[in-house]
């Protein structure tokens, strides 16, 4: 198994978009892991991908080069990298993901899943809190460890930070 990296190129030839996390996975097939992670080092923010593949690594993915954590210093070697370590990004595909369903207590999340804690904003998390997942889990690399970001919602429950269809600002001008 390999970590990759790729900053994929995007129909129309653009890279980066704000939810491409549907595109990402129809074209990486056999990964266990997969992250998606915005770069600021470069004059202009990139959008990278990383994955933890399971079959051979592929040379070229989503119409880019892929790199690996070894590789030249670059966005996709840097995704590559911190997917690894648990440093950066954002988790699209994830073992026990599919299990996740309904309403969960936080420590079941976890046991269930690659999903190593859970994090309240705002609000502490007891393992016997309950964690209503709408079908929805993206969670985010933090120190070292997967970590689902869940807030306060209606009925006592928590639900991810992040939703699965957030609204486009602006009309979806940009």
């Amino acid at each position: 198994m390999t970590w990759i990296g790729v900053v994929p190129v995007l129909p129309g030839g653009g890279h980066g978009a704000a939810h491409l996390d549907a595109l990402v996975l129809a074209a990486i097939g056999d990964a266990d892991f997969v992250f998606t992670h915005v770069d600021h080092r470069g004059p202009v923010a990139v959008t990278a991908v990383s994955a933890h593949v399971t079959g051979e690594p592929v040379a070229e993915l989503l119409g880019a080069p892929v790199s690996t954590p070894d590789s030249a210093d670059s966005p996709g070697a840097r995704a590559a990298v911190g997917a690894r370590d648990r440093t950066d990004g954002r988790c699209i595909r994830f073992p026990g993901q599919g299990a996740l369903t309904g309403t969960h207590p936080a420590a079941e999340v976890v046991a269930r899943s690659a999903i190593e804690r859970v994090v309240g904003i705002g609000v502490p998390v007891a393992p016997t809190d309950p964690v209503e997942t709408l079908g929805f889990l993206r969670p985010v690399c933090r120190d070292g460890e997967l970590v689902l970001l869940v807030e306060p919602a209606v009925g006592g429950v928590l639900r991810p930070a992040e939703s699965e269809n957030p609204h486009e600002c602006c009309g979806g001008a940009h």
